[in-house]
């Protein structure tokens, strides 16, 4: 072979040395660049994944709960936590600062906030869904809720505004950090379906107690349902300066001294008031003689009259309970002297009365006193106006207790009946503003008459209303008392419906309300 032909053999077997070597740093680089681009997906991802796991976005969803065949996301099991926790929150019972798992609430037991939140948000989760069940079962649709939970959702877009920041994160602060506007609609939604529920229970309940039952809670509860009448007056031993004119303390023996004395004259006032009281003196005579002040205990009273014992001051109760009618004692206390004279306990038996009404108010205003201002001429006059608009459509209707009902819920000024068709029930006499009092208790009075009264507010008030009432009477109802037994039988009686219709739900907490409380 040709050394010519050699060398083109060597020049077709491939690359020279140099040029090799080029071709190896090239695919290195390039197996370089594709591990980097690697790398950097991967730390990208990473990036990515710590960011929404830092958003709560996986937390929100993960199973904190089971109810029944029904699982609560942690979001969703928050919405009750941090109800549960807003009370011990709201009045300062726990550090904000700190997570209420660092914070006992029984230390004995070993219980922190955190376990007593998760079970009482648990046990209220059972029970909404339980009650809430029971509502639709009974024929109850969300449609009738839905203006409750638009009012409710309004009111948390105004306090967010109020407090200056956005929708979302005001949930977030207030019903915790994976909270949404869907989850507060729909277990809001839940809450007022489960109280549709609970008040058809309750109103079952209150209608089916027997005048057997009513007599049984009398006699276990007199105490709060009796009226009491009786008068009171207090003599405060007063309190002896410990220094002398020249403001130096006093020595132990003269400081007792001073003392003795101030309680000793107390007495002797208190002792001659007595005696002025068993003479037939009134007890507003020795109200006056001794300038005693009235207080929210009724310790100076001329003749008091109050339902249930517990309103009495307990300094002097016991005593006084015991005393037959119109006897007069005097009681001793450690801060001074007590007149009493007991005048009689009894069970106002009588009937109350129901009624509805429709208010047409008359615009007034509030002086610099704070005390209120008629209204004027042309105010009087638009709430006539506006009175006589509604006796015609009254007139112009069926004249039934519906048609009242309905005008009242459409017209009337009152917020408290406006809703409930104007109905208030179980009156007692002197409930009323005196004017619509007479025309109630009007001994002629039978269900179906309808009339009109003027109110105007006590002159000098502060607080009042004027304006034209219409009132339909519906008629007379059972006495107050039995009213007050019917509702706490039927309050205890629904709260153990309540836990029984919860513990009906099977119910358990999972590996997500770790994301709570801590």
């Amino acid at each position: 072979m040709s050394a010519s032909r050699e060398k083109k053999q060597r020049q077709s077997a491939g690359p020279d040395s140099k040029a090799l070597r080029a071709q190896q740093e090239q695919a290195a680089r390039r197996r370089t660049t594709i591990i980097y681009s690697a790398i950097a997906a991967v730390i990208a991802v990473l990036v990515i994944a710590l960011l929404v796991w830092r958003s709560g976005f996986f937390q929100a969803r993960a199973s904190a709960a089971t109810l029944g065949d029904e699982t609560l996301t942690a979001a969703e099991l928050s919405f009750y936590y941090y109800d549960a926790r807003s009370y011990y929150a709201g009045y300062g019972i726990i550090d904000t600062s700190k997570a209420d798992e660092e914070q006992f609430y029984n230390e004995s037991e070993g219980r922190t906030y955190r376990d007593h939140f998760l079970e009482e948000a648990l046990k209220t989760a059972q029970q909404r869904k339980a009650l809430a069940e029971q509502a639709k079962a009974d024929g109850h649709t969300e449609d009738e809720v839905k203006d409750q939970v638009d009012a409710f959702v309004a009111s948390l877009k105004a306090q967010a505004a109020s407090n200056g920041i956005g929708y979302g994160a005001y949930l977030k602060a207030r019903f915790g950090p994976y909270m949404s506007a869907g989850i507060v609609e729909k277990l809001y939604t839940r809450l007022q379906m489960a109280n549709l529920a609970a008040n058809d229970k309750y109103e079952a309940l209150f209608d089916s107690y027997q005048q057997s039952d009513l007599d049984a809670y009398y006699e276990e509860n007199k105490d709060s349902l009796d009226t009491v009448e009786f008068s009171c007056l207090y003599f405060a031993i007063p309190t002896v300066n410990e220094k002398d004119e020249e403001g130096n303390e006093l020595a132990e023996d003269e400081l007792n001294k001073r003392k003795e004395e101030a309680k000793a004259n107390t007495k002797k006032d208190a002792e001659d008031a007595l005696k002025a009281v068993e003479g037939g003196a009134t007890f507003q005579s020795q109200i006056d003689k001794y300038e005693l002040s009235p207080s929210s205990n009724y310790n100076n009273v001329d003749h008091a009259k109050v339902v249930g014992t517990t309103s009495i001051s307990s300094a002097y109760k016991d005593q006084l309970l015991k005393l037959d009618k119109d006897a007069v004692e005097l009681v001793e206390s450690d801060s001074g002297f007590y007149v009493i004279s007991f005048h009689d306990r009894y069970l106002v038996d009588e009937a109350t009365r129901d009624v509805r009404h429709i208010l047409a108010m008359a615009e007034s205003t509030t002086g610099e006193d704070n005390k209120l201002v008629a209204p004027t001429d042309e105010a009087w006059a638009a709430a006539k106006a506006k009175m006589n608009e509604i006796q015609a459509a009254w007139d112009e209707s069926g004249k039934t207790e519906d048609d009242f009902a309905k005008l009242a819920n459409e017209k009337s000024d009152d917020g408290g009946s406006n809703t409930k068709g104007g109905l208030y029930e179980r009156n007692p006499k002197d409930k009323f503003v005196p004017e619509f009092d007479e025309w109630v208790f009007d001994a002629a009075r039978k269900s179906g008459d309808v009339g009109m009264v003027q109110h105007s507010a006590e002159e000098g008030a502060t607080s009042g209303y004027y304006g034209y009432h219409l009132i339909y009477y519906v008629g007379e109802n059972e006495a107050v008392w039995m009213g007050s037994a019917r509702e706490a039988l039927a309050e205890k009686a629904l709260e153990t419906w309540n836990e029984e219709m919860g513990n009906g739900v099977a119910a358990a907490l999972t590996s997500g309300a770790d994301y709570l409380g801590k």
